[in-house]
């Protein structure tokens, strides 16, 4: 059994096209699961990425509405 891979918070941003610090508020939320390995440290391993990124995949996409009512608050 081999042992996952870790990644750094900005292996995982550029994986996810996304800030370091949306991956640092996902973590802190417990949306995705990571190690501390000190106390400025995070690592997050490719297995519980994958989940993350699986978990995504089986939410509903947006209905119509809900874009909907997101351009008319926006409009206001």
């Amino acid at each position: 059994m081999s042992v996952p891979r870790q990644l750094s918070v900005a292996q995982v941003s550029a994986k996810l096209q996304c800030a370091k610090s949306t991956v640092r508020k996902l973590v802190a939320d417990g949306v995705l699961r990571a190690s501390r390995i000190s106390i400025r440290t995070i690592r997050i391993s490719e297995v519980d990425l994958q989940a993350y990124l699986d978990s995504r995949a089986n939410m509903p996409a947006p209905t119509e509405t809900s874009r909907e009512s997101t351009e008319a608050r926006h409009d206001q």
